[in-house]
C-alpha cells in the first residue's frame, strides 16, 4: 500500500479557498503544518551537514494575508511559503507552494544587489558550482528578465551565463519545479535534499556580500551608547500618572523610569488585569503631557500576534515584483523617531510572549548590542520605495531615542522569555494589586458588603495560584452597579463570583489549591467548612450568601476528591 501524499488535496486546494481571510485560515489549517514538518526536517539534516554555517540561518513564513491591488482592492494569497535566510541576505531557499502554478517549487531567489557576487563566485570557482549549475540547466528551472542582454558580455550553455550576461535582469529564480498533479511518493526527501543542495551556494554568496562589504563584519559594542535624553522627573511624571486615576507602587515605577533611561527595552511580566499596558501609556503621556482622551505622536501599541515568526511580521517585507518595500506601523514609526531624534517614542509589544519574541525581535535585539545599530530589511538595495510614497534605506538604524516595552503574561497560552531577550532587557514584575488604592480613586457606588467580600475573595484567589487585577475588580464593580433593580448586590456578585474568579481555578490536587478552594467555600457559604464538601447539605447551600458560588465550589472539591484534579467545567 503506498504511503499517503505529503500533500494531501485538502492542503493543495487551501490555496483555492474563495476569500482573502477564508483562504488564509485555510492555508494555516492544513498547508502551514506540513511546511513546518519539511522544514523541521531540513534544520535537523542542516545542523549536521553544515554545523558551522547553519547557525546564522533564520527560518520564516509568508505573513502576507493577502494581495494588494491598490485602491484598497485586495485578492487572496496565490502562494504560500518557507524561507531559509541569513544576514546580510539579498539571496535565500525557498520551499513555496504555488495556486496559480498548482505546483511546489524550491528554489534559490536572488535579487540585484547579490548579481555582482554570483558573477564572482561562477568567475572564480566554476568547477566548483558547476554540478548544481547543471543539475538545474537539465532538471530544473530559472526565471528572470532575458530583455536587452549585452552584446559584449560573455555568455554559455548555462542559465547563470545568460542571467548575468542580460543587464536588465534584476531579480533571478532557479530551482526545482514539481507540479501537483505529477508529485512523486518521495517528495518531503526531494524537498529537503533540493534545499540541501541550495544552500551551499546562498551561503557562498552571502560570504562573498559580507567580503564585499567595504564598512566590514559588525562589531560588538565596546562600551555601550547612552539612551538617556530629557525626560521630567519623576516626582513630575508620577504626579501626572496620579490625576489620570493610576496608582502603582512608588518603587515600581522609580524602577520602570531608570530602565527606560538606563537600556531601550523593559519587559513587563505579571497578571492579567494589574495595568502593565495602561502603564506604558500613560507614562508615555506623562513625558509628554498628553492630555486624557488626546492622541499621542509619541507612542505605538502594537500587538503582537501568534502567527508572527519572523522579522517580517514587525517590521513589514520587500516585494520583489514590484520592487517595493510594505512597511508596518512599526516600521514607519520607527522612522517617526530616527527623523525627530529630540523626542523620546516609546512603543508597546502588547502580550509580546504570544509569539517567541527571539523570532521577530531579533534584528532588534542584535542592533541593541551592536555598534552600528543596523537592522537589516532585507531589501536588495540600500534606498527601496514605500509602498505609499517616500523610501526607506537598508540597512536601517535603530533610532537611540526609541524604547521597546514588552507586556508579558504568564500562562498555559505564551511562551517562555529566553535568556537572549532576558538579557537584553531589565524585567519589572507587577504583580501586586492594592486594593486599597483603587478604592480610593474608583469613581463608581461601591456597596459595603460587596466590597468587604472582594477584599477577602482576592487573596484567596491569589493563594490558590490564580490572582486577578484590577480589570477584574472594575469589571465585577460594574456588573453590580448595573444590576440595581434587577438582582440585589449580594446576587450579583454571587454571579460574578462565579462568572469571574472560579474559572480561573484549575489544578491538579495540591495543598495550594485545596486550601484555596476551601477557603472560598467558606466565604461563600458563610460558615467555615471543616468536612468534605460532599457532606455539605441542601440546607447548608441554600442558606449561604453566595449560594451559586458556594454550590460550583462544592462540586469543584468534590472533583478534587474523586479525580485528584478539577476545574470550572
Amino acid at each position: 500500500m503506498p504511503p499517503p501524499p505529503l500533500f494531501p488535496a485538502v492542503a493543495l486546494n487551501s490555496l483555492l479557498v474563495p476569500g482573502v481571510a477564508e483562504r488564509w485560515a485555510a492555508v494555516q489549517e492544513h498547508l502551514h503544518p506540513i511546511l513546518v514538518g519539511v522544514a523541521e526536517e531540513v534544520r535537523q539534516r542542516a545542523a549536521v551537514q553544515f554545523p558551522q554555517s547553519w547557525p546564522l540561518y533564520e527560518l520564516s513564513f509568508k505573513a502576507q494575508r493577502y494581495l494588494n491591488r491598490g485602491h484598497g482592492v485586495r485578492d487572496p494569497i496565490e502562494d504560500y511559503w518557507v524561507a531559509f535566510d541569513r544576514a546580510p541576505r539579498g539571496a535565500g531557499v525557498l520551499i513555496a507552494v504555488s495556486g496559480a502554478e498548482r505546483a511546489i517549487l524550491v528554489g534559490l531567489q536572488l535579487w540585484r544587489v547579490r548579481k555582482d557576487a554570483l558573477a564572482s563566485l561562477w568567475g572564480g570557482a566554476r568547477p566548483v558550482w558547476l554540478p548544481l549549475i547543471a543539475q538545474i540547466e537539465q532538471h530544473g528551472t530559472t526565471r528572470f528578465s532575458t530583455r536587452h542582454p549585452d552584446e559584449h558580455a560573455p555568455s554559455g550553455p548555462f542559465w547563470i551565463d545568460r542571467y548575468l550576461a542580460t543587464r536588465n535582469a534584476n531579480y533571478l529564480w532557479a530551482g526545482f519545479v514539481y507540479p501537483w498533479d505529477d508529485l512523486p511518493t518521495d517528495l518531503a526527501t526531494r524537498l529537503v535534499a533540493d534545499v540541501l543542495a541550495l544552500l551551499p551556494l546562498n551561503e557562498a554568496l552571502m560570504e562573498q556580500a559580507e567580503h564585499d562589504d567595504r564598512s566590514g563584519p559588525a562589531r560588538l559594542r565596546e562600551v555601550r551608547p547612552n539612551y538617556q535624553t530629557e525626560t521630567p522627573p519623576i516626582e513630575v511624571i508620577a504626579e501626572r500618572i496620579r490625576e489620570r486615576g493610576f496608582h502603582l507602587a512608588d518603587l515600581l515605577l522609580r524602577s520602570y523610569h531608570l530602565a527606560l533611561q538606563t537600556k531601550p527595552l523593559v519587559i513587563l511580566p505579571g497578571i492579567s488585569g494589574t495595568g502593565k499596558t495602561r502603564l506604558t501609556r500613560l507614562y508615555a503621556d506623562a513625558v509628554h503631557s498628553i492630555a486624557a482622551g488626546r492622541e499621542n505622536p509619541f507612542y505605538l501599541l502594537v500587538a503582537v500576534q501568534p502567527d508572527w515568526h519572523s522579522a517580517r511580521d514587525l517590521l513589514g517585507y520587500y516585494n520583489a515584483l514590484t520592487g517595493t518595500y510594505h512597511a508596518s506601523a512599526f516600521t514607519r514609526f520607527l522612522l517617526q523617531a530616527a527623523a525627530d531624534p529630540h523626542q523620546t517614542y516609546y512603543v508597546c509589544l502588547d502580550e509580546m510572549n504570544l509569539a517567541r519574541p527571539e523570532y521577530f525581535l531579533a534584528p532588534i535585539l542584535s542592533a541593541m548590542e551592536t555598534l552600528e545599530s543596523q537592522i537589516d530589511i532585507g531589501t536588495p538595495s540600500a534606498e527601496t520605495l514605500l509602498v505609499g510614497g517616500g523610501t526607506i534605506s537598508n540597512p536601517l538604524r535603530l533610532p537611540i531615542n526609541l524604547r521597546l516595552i514588552g507586556t508579558v503574561n504568564v500562562d498555559e497560552s505564551t511562551f517562555a522569555l529566553s535568556d537572549k531577550l532576558l538579557d537584553r532587557a531589565n524585567l519589572i514584575e507587577l504583580t501586586e494589586v492594592d486594593l486599597a488604592a483603587f478604592r480610593a480613586q474608583y469613581r463608581g457606588t461601591i456597596d459595603p458588603t460587596v466590597w468587604a467580600t472582594l477584599t477577602e475573595l482576592q487573596p484567596l484567589s491569589a493563594a490558590g495560584g490564580h490572582p486577578f487585577g484590577y480589570r477584574t475588580i472594575s469589571e465585577m464593580l460594574r456588573f453590580v452597579e448595573h444590576a440595581a433593580g434587577t438582582l440585589s448586590p449580594t446576587a450579583a456578585l454571587d454571579l460574578q463570583i462565579k462568572q469571574k474568579v472560579l474559572p480561573r481555578l484549575r489544578g491538579e490536587d495540591s495543598p495550594r489549591l485545596r486550601r484555596a478552594l476551601t477557603g472560598l467555600l467558606s466565604l461563600t457559604l458563610g460558615l467555615e467548612v471543616r468536612q468534605k464538601a460532599s457532606s455539605l447539605t441542601t440546607a447548608q447551600l441554600a442558606a449561604a450568601p453566595y449560594p451559586e458560588s458556594a454550590a460550583k465550589l462544592q462540586r469543584m472539591l468534590e472533583r478534587l476528591d474523586q479525580d485528584g484534579f478539577t476545574d470550572f467545567y
